[in-house]
């Protein structure tokens, strides 16, 4: 049986590329980005024999596709299908790959909606879906007439193409509002009315355009406060669907597929729940939500949901996730600070705490410390897990409490 050639864009290192790597059954090519090389001399050293196109962002896309068609030659190529997990370069290398016609890439309406929060919003809206009021910005008085308009302070200032909370500002007044040093002239922000509830994750892997396993995951804190506080968040993947979650998630996600016609891979979906139970999408993503929720998915229900997923890349029928998860597994960040660290907790004192099953310990005594304002930013993390998801949380702040970072 031959053996399909994936074209995989890896933007950086990560569980779901090492994952890919390991596959025998495929033929790995990587795309990386000449503006995103990032990658530690030991990644570089082990995907050294794997065909690497290096897409160059600054120069016009049809020379780029003339120089990978002569990539594809010059090492007797032929892409079977193309897998993009980058939510920052989504619209650029969709662009790129759907010009080639590659098999599993994105439209420039389908890129643009599942990329840019404010055609996303329209979308949504257009489609029968409750989002927060919204208004794309051009002006600082295009700010404040949104908040005067909509229930005051506070609003949510954001990047319309933003990602890992970055250039998310909850402004609590006018006066806020004036202080905030950004450039409207761009049109690169939108307002949001402020939501007050908690956010719940609805993830989906799809496959030939049906949904074949979802994900439920609750977040007791919010993102953007750990991105201006480094004090708390965790993700937690329940094992059955609460009870105060009065509608059907997975629905949900597949009409998004099916009005979009996206056909096989993941859909990351953010959706406040209110006093009713009921959603209000925040937003969602093609592409999966970062390095731990996959693994807390994978343990939730015994199953490699990262495999399940390369599977689906390179059109391996797969079986459906349709019990519910054995047990309820979450990580948590660890809090950070700016400045040289005098004293850290260490990894093997956490894993002796009720529940820890796996973590990491960024940094060690001496190391000088300068803070980042987007919620992926931390000294570590801890999978944790439990009972329930309350169950979950109690060992985290648990945890918390313990947990030592001090600077010189």
């Amino acid at each position: 049986m031959k053996i399909p050639t994936l074209l995989f864009v890896e933007e950086y290192e990560s569980t779901l590329s090492n994952k890919v790597i390991l596959r025998k059954d495929l033929k790995l090519v990587l795309l990386r980005f000449v503006q995103n090389n990032y990658f530690s001399n030991e990644h570089k050293i082990k995907t050294a024999e794997i065909p690497t196109f290096y897409l160059d962002k600054d120069l016009d896309i049809e020379s780029e596709m003339e120089r990978f068609n002569n990539f594809c030659i010059l090492n007797s190529i032929k892409i079977d299908y193309f897998y993009n997990d980058s939510e920052y370069n989504q619209e650029v290398v969709q662009k790129f790959a759907n010009k080639l016609n590659l098999p599993g890439s994105l439209n420039e309406e389908q890129s643009k909606i599942v990329r840019d929060k404010a055609v996303m919003k329209k979308w949504l809206n257009s489609n029968g879906y409750r989002t927060m009021q919204y208004k794309e910005l051009l002006s600082l008085d295009d700010a404040v007439n949104f908040a005067d308009s909509h229930y005051g302070y506070p609003i949510i200032v954001k990047w319309r193409k933003g990602l890992s909370s970055k250039e998310v500002y909850k402004i609590e007044s006018l006066d806020e509002l004036k202080k905030l040093n950004i450039d409207y002239s761009k049109g690169r922000f939108i307002a949001e009315t402020y939501c007050p509830h908690l956010i719940w994750c609805i993830d989906s892997i799809v496959q030939n355009g049906k949904v074949v396993a979802t994900f439920l995951t609750w977040l007791p804190y919010t993102n953007l406060s750990f991105a201006e506080t480094k004090e708390k968040f965790a993700q937690i993947t329940v094992s059955e669907k609460p009870v105060d979650i009065k509608f059907d998630g997975e629905l949900i996600n597949q009409k998004i597929i099916t009005s979009l016609n996206l056909q096989n891979g993941y859909i990351h979906l953010e959706a406040f729940v209110d006093d009713n139970g009921l959603p209000i999408i925040c937003e969602f993503a093609w592409r999966t939500p970062g390095e731990h929720m996959l693994l807390n998915h994978s343990v939730a229900y015994d199953r490699d949901i990262y495999m399940m997923l390369v599977d689906v890349m390179i059109g391996k029928e797969v079986d459906p996730i349709i019990v519910n998860g054995k047990r309820c597994v979450g990580d948590m960040f660890l809090p950070i600070q700016n400045g040289k660290i005098f004293k850290i907790s260490g990894l093997n004192e956490l894993k002796e705490m009720s529940g820890v099953i796996d973590g990491e310990i960024k940094y060690k005594v001496g190391d000088v410390i300068e803070t980042k304002r987007q919620y992926t930013d931390n000294s570590g993390w801890l999978q944790v897990e439990g009972d329930s998801k309350d169950d979950v949380l109690s060992k985290m702040v648990e945890i918390y409490k313990v947990f030592y970072f001090e600077i010189e």
